[in-house]
């Protein structure tokens, strides 16, 4: 009976897993999207979303199915309790990822170079910190998803400075309004990325220790 059980845990924690890489995938052609306003790479993406969301209500049925049939306890429901939020957090991720691909296919090659850089920051590390969680999540490894929740930090000084300077760029170029607000738009949401990886992070603590500190949940 356990291994049966041991089974199904370990096919539950993989369809997390592959839903991870899923979402990496979305981001990294979502951004190659933006960076070329590539419209098969955001036709892509916004299939692939389609894909993602069928996969959480997957995931969504596997975590029920175990509790029906297994009634878990200890650390094994903390688990379970974490993958739902965890998927749902990724899920969210690929709405970020098919949203960034959709406000690519109007922005101008002018505006791209614009934000490049700082969007290849964000981007950067958002997508480290999303493996990472995945990886501690896998590994139980505290002390990496502690690392991941404290880069946050790290995506949040680069929003701030780029949300800033576009507001200084508005003022002093108001007829460039549409393509400024939606560079903020791109940049909100690879900020809102490295969000979700820090809920990813905070999940694995709470599977490892029991105990989930005062946080602010995105």
């Amino acid at each position: 009976m356990r291994v049966h059980f041991d089974e199904k845990m370990k096919e539950l924690e993989f369809s997390v897993v592959k839903m991870g890489i899923m979402i990496e995938e979305a981001i990294h052609k979502a951004l190659n999207a933006f960076v070329k306003r590539d419209r098969k790479l955001i036709d892509q993406v916004i299939e692939g979303d389609k894909v993602i969301d069928n996969t959480e209500r997957k995931i969504d049925a596997q975590c029920a199915s175990i509790i029906a049939t297994e009634q878990p306890v200890a650390m094994d429901l903390r688990i379970i309790i974490a993958v739902l939020k965890i998927v749902n957090d990724l899920e969210r991720m690929g709405d970020y990822a098919e949203h960034l691909a959709i406000v690519a296919a109007n922005l101008s090659r002018k505006s791209v170079l614009k934000a490049r850089s700082e969007v290849t920051q964000i981007s950067e590390v958002a997508i480290t910190m999303i493996r990472d969680a995945l990886q501690a999540f896998a590994r139980r490894d505290v002390d990496l998803a502690e690392e991941v929740r404290k880069r946050d930090d790290i995506v949040d000084g680069i929003y701030a400075r780029f949300f800033q300077e576009m507001m200084n760029y508005i003022e002093q170029n108001p007829e460039h309004l549409r393509e400024a607000v939606a560079l903020l738009f791109v940049s909100k949401y690879l900020e809102r990325l490295a969000d979700h990886a820090t809920n990813v992070a905070e999940e694995v603590i709470f599977v490892c220790t029991g105990e989930r500190k005062d946080w602010e949940i995105y």
